[in-house]
């Protein structure tokens, strides 16, 4: 069971986010890397950056979809509005899917299994729009971000007796940015979203209504910030923290739940500090700490009869992140990075006795694993090009077809199989 769970954590840390920009870099210097470099990833988290990463073409490609036969892949691009940016910068981006905004349902119900609710909100939709703009003043900046992605469904059928259903499921994304010095050698971050997410289901059946559904409430909300502290010309200081609740629950709960708890809420809750530190012209070393991250999931509410609450809780104290950025020569640059969580997962119930006394009785189920996860890429320069990608581990350690031994195929086995997970190109203009 244990092993279940920490595999599931391992690719939720892996695969959360949205994959935009130069996200092969990120994830080759070990995905929790992002908060603490500069790079034009995060203009899809800060979006008050986007103006420092005008007139840039992206292709962000990987080899892990789990619906198609063919490799997914995000193209995106930014512009400057006027000679350098004078009006702005309008940053656009295209993809096939959106993944869902429930990424952590994975620990619940590894460590829970009987959560009605555990994936509400974790639906992979087709995207439509993903669009942001930036705008840089003297000492500051500000950014906006949006995102679209929705399905609708229908279904009519005629003759003596008329029926109309509909499904409509969509997630909205509003963000906003700032980014200020403060000082000569200090820079603030400063970024929050809401997500509006919809899942509802109407039918013209009046003989069995109860069918009917819809998420209410259906939201998600993110704060973060960060800032660059430039102590001397070697090294860089970077304090991060970050905030984000989720609520989902369907009604009406009087149809769907008989003496349960329903819905999920949580909340995540993180603190670091991170260093860059230039070596020299050519080698970069990130060391970071967060000395506490907290996960906290519960139903949204409990019906009127039921006698208990519960809640599960992923505490890491502390993470350690290290990573390493090499230029070998004026085209090849070599990334790998780290993490490692001590961390410990829980599950509280607590019961609550009727009658003309109450009483409470909790127990705990806890759990401790040191998880470790590590990652490994190259970075390609051709003139106006970058180009980043994520190389599987074993690589090194195998030779024969194209240099690996490794068969190309498609799937969860495709991605194992494949010599590069995570490609990204980049063309300046």
């Amino acid at each position: 069971m244990r092993k279940v769970i920490l595999l599931s954590l391992a690719a939720i840390m892996l695969l959360s986010g949205t994959v935009m920009a130069t996200e092969s870099r990120i994830m080759a210097l070990g995905g929790y890397t992002a908060p603490y470099i500069c790079d034009d990833a995060n203009v899809y988290k800060w979006y008050a950056t986007l103006p420092s990463y005008s007139n840039l073409l992206i292709v962000t490609t990987w080899n892990y979809d789990y619906y198609y036969d063919e490799p997914d892949a995000v193209f995106a691009m930014t512009y400057a509005l006027g000679e350098e940016g004078k009006y702005g910068t309008l940053g656009m981006g295209f993809m096939r899917e959106t993944w869902g905004v429930n990424e952590n349902y994975g620990i619940v119900y590894d460590i829970y299994d009987s959560w009605e609710d555990y994936s509400a909100g974790d639906w992979t939709l087709e995207n439509k729009y993903i669009i942001s703009y930036g705008y840089k003043m003297d000492k500051m900046s500000f950014g906006l971000f949006f995102s679209r992605a929705s399905e609708k469904w229908n279904e009519e059928e005629g003759g003596d007796d008329d029926y109309e259903a509909e499904e409509t499921t969509a997630y909205t994304t509003i963000g906003l940015g700032f980014r200020m010095d403060i000082g000569d050698n200090m820079t603030a971050d400063i970024a929050g979203d809401y997500t509006k997410v919809t899942d509802m289901y109407e039918d013209s059946d009046e003989e069995d209504p109860w069918d009917e559904y819809e998420l209410d409430p259906g939201k998600m909300m993110s704060v973060r910030g960060r800032l660059f502290y430039e102590w001397n010309d070697e090294i860089t200081f970077v304090p991060y923290v970050s905030y984000k609740s989720r609520d989902f629950a369907y009604s009406p709960v009087e149809d769907w739940y008989n003496d349960q708890g329903y819905g999920y809420k949580d909340m995540e809750l993180t603190f670091g500090i991170g260093a860059n530190m230039t070596v020299n012209e050519d080698n970069m070393i990130l060391f970071a700490v967060e000395p506490y991250s907290i996960l906290k999931a519960e139903p949204s509410g409990y019906t009127d009869d039921y006698e208990y609450t519960w809640e599960v809780k992923y505490r890491v104290m502390p993470r350690f992140i290290l990573a390493l950025e090499s230029d070998l020569t004026d085209w090849l640059t070599f990334r790998t990075g780290c993490s490692k969580d001590l961390g410990k997962a829980s599950y509280k119930e607590t019961y609550d006795g009727d009658g003309s006394y109450t009483y409470e009785e909790a127990w705990t189920d806890e759990f401790y694993w040191d998880a470790f996860s590590w990652n490994l890429g190259l970075g390609f320069h051709f003139g106006d090009f970058d180009i980043d990608c994520v190389v599987n581990k074993v690589v090194p350690f195998k030779m024969g077809y194209w240099l690996t031994g490794m068969q190309q195929g498609y799937y969860y086995e495709g991605y194992e199989s494949t010599p590069i997970s995570m490609i990204s190109a980049k063309y300046h203009f």
